[in-house]
């Protein structure tokens, strides 16, 4: 990669477009050094000169959280930190998903299951804070970042709990059960209570009650409480999984539900062959 190149995509990080911002931003997420991280941050900070352009966008924060989680460079914790403090303050205590039909899409497929259905530019910050701390579990852990998510735990907003119980499966760390169990036991929302169940089953890895309570979630008549169950189901890959998969996938009628338990289906049957 030339200096060139990323003098371009800097430029481009400047444009009043998402979309092309959005498209620098990919671009530079698959240089394969740490070069252009820097220009990545930049975006998710955006500018406080400008508060209302394009650039500084939720969307655009989303991107750059996304992009930092796949360069998988610990120099951005403090900056998503930073960021998510700053942008949490802004979340309304419960904000409910904007009405949304199937065929308006999903702000992007590759985020863990959500219940907000946006366009690409309508990308609330509710949905951004949830990538930040989302990408701070699957970035190395420091002390500050593990205070941040578990105190995100806590949230009065739903869609941030789950967030953080998302962020803490993916740190892998067995130390979080407890914080994880926790929650469980206070928690209300049903689409919450169904991540945290996710993370906890993700952690343990076993075959028990939590286990079996993500089985019973399949059919729960929310269905994004069902997309969530059939993603903790894939993440475990337990081969006993499959029978129950295959079965409510004959019966599942929402098409974002289906084809996300098809896929999850797929995983845990292909996963076991040899």
């Amino acid at each position: 990669m030339n200096e060139r190149f990323f003098e371009i995509q800097r430029t481009r990080l400047s444009s009043s477009n998402i979309s092309e911002i959005r498209d620098a931003i990919d671009q530079l997420t698959f240089v394969k050094s740490s070069q252009g991280i820097r220009d990545i941050i930049s975006a998710m900070e955006g500018s406080s000169h400008f508060p209302t352009s394009p650039g500084n966008a939720p969307a655009v924060k989303f991107y750059a959280a996304q992009a930092l989680a796949k360069k998988g460079d610990k120099l951005a914790v403090p900056y998503l930190i930073k960021t998510y403090q700053k942008e949490s303050a802004n979340i309304p205590e419960y904000n409910p998903p904007k009405s949304r039909t199937w065929k308006d899409g999903v702000a992007d497929s590759t985020s863990v299951s959500s219940p907000y259905f946006y366009e690409e530019g309508e990308i609330p910050i509710t949905l951004t804070c949830g990538e930040i701390l989302r990408t701070l579990g699957s970035l190395p852990l420091t002390s500050e970042s593990e205070s941040t998510i578990k105190s995100a735990l806590m949230s009065p907003n739903f869609y941030i709990r789950s967030s953080a119980a998302d962020a803490l499966y993916f740190s892998g760390k067995g130390q979080v059960l407890s914080n994880l169990s926790e929650a469980l036991s206070k928690e209300t929302v049903p689409y919450a209570k169904i991540s945290i169940l996710s993370a906890v089953v993700g952690l343990e890895r076993l075959p028990n009650q939590n286990y079996k309570a993500v089985l019973e979630s399949l059919t729960d008549k929310d269905p994004q409480v069902r997309a969530k169950a059939s993603d903790a189901l894939s993440r475990l890959n337990f081969r006993i999984s499959a029978p129950y998969l295959e079965k409510v996938i004959q019966s599942e009628n929402d098409p974002k539900v289906l084809k996300q338990m098809k896929s999850d289906y797929q995983s845990i049957i292909s996963f076991h062959t040899p």
